[in-house]
């Protein structure tokens, strides 16, 4: 009777922590509500409009990529190309490889002209730089080839008229991720700063 006591606790005890293994595997894949997503998004997100009198030279909003942000995305992301709990996991594994190294934002840009709208290439009347305690870092700036309709599922704000732009700095994402930071983009047409609150 002991022995079959103890056989029947342990079989409960297996049978608990499959289930808790199971509920962290749905939360890694599952849907994000966009009642729980659209409110992070927008606490890290900033914008700015640019105004030559009546014309608006640019606009901007920028999401800072830190790991509050990334989580709830690779987990809507993984939801709507319905990655397998492995996927998943890899993925999350090289987010926080990335962090570890750089810091990065999204970047929805416009300016009603084309040239202007010039931010990855080399000569690029625009630069971008991260303020971080006194130090500046520079950005480097990618278009990304990421379809409309999933880059509108990750960011809600994105415009068909916006062009999409990753932007790096040489920053650990873990070392400043608890600060409020700022992001400065400025050029001949003007500049605007983008402030965010760090994860408290």
């Amino acid at each position: 009777m002991k022995v079959f006591s103890t056989l029947l606790i342990t079989f409960l005890m297996l049978t608990a922590c499959g289930s808790k293994q199971e509920k962290v595997s749905d939360n890694i894949v599952g849907p994000v509500k966009n009642a729980n997503y659209k409110p992070v998004i927008k606490k890290f997100s900033s914008n700015k409009k640019e105004y030559s009198g009546f014309h608006n030279t640019y606009q901007a909003t920028m999401t800072l990529l830190n790991s509050e942000v990334q989580n709830m995305a690779l987990q809507r992301r993984g939801h709507f190309l319905q990655w397998d709990l492995e996927k998943a996991r890899k993925e999350r594994e090289k987010m926080f490889q990335e962090m570890s190294q750089n810091t990065r934002v999204f970047l929805a840009f416009f300016s009603p002209e084309n040239d202007y709208d010039d931010l990855n290439k080399p000569k690029s009347i625009w630069k971008i730089y991260l303020e971080f305690e006194g130090e500046r870092y520079v950005g480097t700036v990618k278009k990304t080839s990421e379809k409309f309709v999933e880059l509108k599922e990750i960011y809600p704000y994105i415009e068909r008229f916006h062009t999409p732009y990753y932007v790096t700095f040489n920053i650990p994402m873990s070392a400043i991720e608890s600060k409020n930071i700022k992001v400065i983009l400025t050029s001949s047409l003007g500049n605007g700063e983008f402030p965010f609150p760090g994860i408290k």
